[in-house]
């Protein structure tokens, strides 16, 4: 009786950890982003098709930390079923360089001023909406996404940017 026991869990185990692994085709990736954010970036799955994902990127001769919660989901193509859907919402902090936005006297002309470039801090919400192909067999992810953000610069301006497209390839381990 403890033997059928026994086996009895081992098949409940293996038929929930078979059904996990079909419903989650990979566990992390990690690799570069080229667009108007480039840079590298790293996606884990937390649960089944949501993912985080984090990006590292060069902005405005600064740097940026972008935090986005991913959801993905099968588009049911006819000629190709590792075709992914996926959108979500996520943040970003970062530092970048304007030359807009801090005016000085010009040491000229004492009615002139002038805009100085200067580092600022830089803190926004993103969205993000894309297709991912899954070639799990090499394995490798190939993405092409937009990534619209607005962001607040200097705790003085805020700048939006809709059109921030980009495509990734990325490496699945």
């Amino acid at each position: 009786m403890r033997n059928l026991f026994k086996a009895l869990c081992i098949a409940i185990l293996l038929v929930v950890s078979f059904g996990q692994i079909q419903a989650q085709q990979y566990d992390r990736s990690a690799g570069i982003r080229l667009g108007g954010s480039s840079g590298l970036t790293f996606k884990k799955f937390i649960v089944d098709e949501q993912a985080i994902e984090l990006i590292i990127s060069n902005q405005k001769n600064g740097i940026q930390l972008t935090g986005m919660f991913l959801m993905h989901q099968p588009m049911h193509v006819s000629f190709n079923e590792n075709f992914y859907f996926y959108y979500g919402v996520g943040g970003h902090v970062g530092v970048e360089e304007h030359d807009n936005l801090d005016k000085i006297l010009s040491n000229n002309d004492p009615t002139m001023f002038l805009y100085e470039e200067k580092s600022y801090l830089t803190l926004g919400i993103d969205g993000m909406i894309g297709i991912e192909y899954r070639m799990l067999s090499v394995p490798i992810t190939l993405s092409i996404d937009s990534k619209p953000y607005l962001n607040y610069v200097g705790l003085r301006k805020v700048k939006a940017d809709f059109w921030d497209a980009s495509i990734a390839i990325k490496y699945v381990f």
